[in-house]
């Protein structure tokens, strides 16, 4: 992929999830300090779609937010798409989605689409990448940008941490995040796996403080993981924290003197929170997806990391949203997450 003279204003494309938002605002941040002049705009998330969240990532470069379900490239937006870049003077498609084209079909066509057109703009993604492997998602960002010509400053992973973030625990106690929820049963670490890290944890005086997802499904599985800890953990030693907005979560979470969590946005959002976070990673790829911090930490299933179903470039399993007996399940063991737990609580 051959470098070009460094494009002026872009048009970003995504992934649209928690984690994602929280990987790419250093990434932007960084593009921005080492290039103070680029202009671009960038899908609509959770996070920067509320104001406060928004002013706190110190994007000074977005111009603009395009509606989150452009990132897919169905044809029926392919007009309004265009419309947009041509509204906001946008002279390069910056892509940091799927490297893998045969994934991500609408967008060549797109592409081609915009040529035929008379739609002028340069294109950069991970598609003509010689060997993209297990590179992290931030360093796939910063390879793109450098074939636009544009570099990448270093700039703080943990970018939601307040100037003066709130004390760790609540009156001497610490407070253990336990985020069972995920977007799909193959990252789903078994709930009895999670009563057993609280067993092994138990003795250690803690607080465990059970956060909710807002689908239907994840918060039916955290109503029963908390009636179940309630027979494994003093009563007074357990909190159940109803879903809220992302506003909400980010208070929760900067409250915690650790989360423990799937690989799931949350847990990236706990590490820009400044949060210490261990992450439980199965039919995915930490390599390519763990949250990125000071503290953060990612336990990665051995017999997910080997699985013939895995997809190198996506950094998962090709079974990921499909029924699976899930074998990756089963050889990370509750002691192992709590000995990772154990080794950020002293330091609260």
């Amino acid at each position: 992929m051959s470098t070009e003279p460094a494009a002026g204003r872009l048009y970003v494309v995504d992934f649209t999830g928690l984690g994602s938002a929280c990987l790419a605002v250093p990434v932007l941040r960084g593009m921005e300090e080492a290039n103070p002049r680029v202009r671009y705009t960038y899908l609509e998330n959770a996070l920067l779609r509320d104001p406060e969240l928004l002013d706190a990532a110190g994007l000074r470069g977005l111009v603009g937010l395009a509606p989150s379900r452009w990132r897919r490239f169905d044809r029926s937006d392919w007009t309004d798409i265009a419309e947009f870049i041509e509204r906001h003077r946008l002279d390069t498609v910056v892509n940091f989605r799927n490297p893998d084209l045969a994934v991500d079909g609408r967008y060549a066509q797109f592409r081609d689409w915009c040529g035929r057109n008379g739609l002028r703009l340069r294109w950069h993604d991970l598609y003509e990448v010689d060997d993209v492997g297990p590179l992290h998602v931030r360093e796939r960002m910063t390879t793109v940008l450098a074939a636009a010509g544009l570099t990448v400053a270093p700039a703080p992973d943990e970018w939601l941490r307040g100037p003066a973030p709130p004390p760790r625990g609540h009156r001497d106690q610490r407070l253990v995040g336990l985020f069972s929820s995920a977007s799909s049963t193959a990252k789903r670490w078994p709930t009895d796996r999670w009563l057993g890290l609280a067993r092994e944890l138990a003795a250690d005086d803690v607080t465990f403080v059970v956060l909710s997802g807002s689908g239907g499904d994840e918060l039916d599985l955290t109503l029963d993981l908390a009636e179940r800890l309630a027979a494994v953990v003093p009563r007074h030693r357990l909190v159940l924290a109803p879903a809220g907005n992302v506003r909400e979560l980010v208070a929760r979470l900067s409250t915690l003197s650790v989360l423990v969590a799937n690989d799931t946005g949350v847990g990236h959002v706990a590490a820009a929170c400044g949060t210490p976070v261990v992450s439980v990673f199965l039919s995915t790829d930490a390599r390519v997806w763990r949250p990125r911090s000071r503290t953060a930490v990612a336990v990665q299933s051995a017999v997910g990391a080997r699985c013939p179903n895995q997809r190198p470039l996506q950094g998962n399993c090709t079974r990921h949203y499909d029924t699976c007996d899930a074998p990756c399940h089963l050889d990370l063991p509750p002691e192992v997450i709590a000995k990772a737990v154990r080794n950020v609580l002293p330091a609260q």
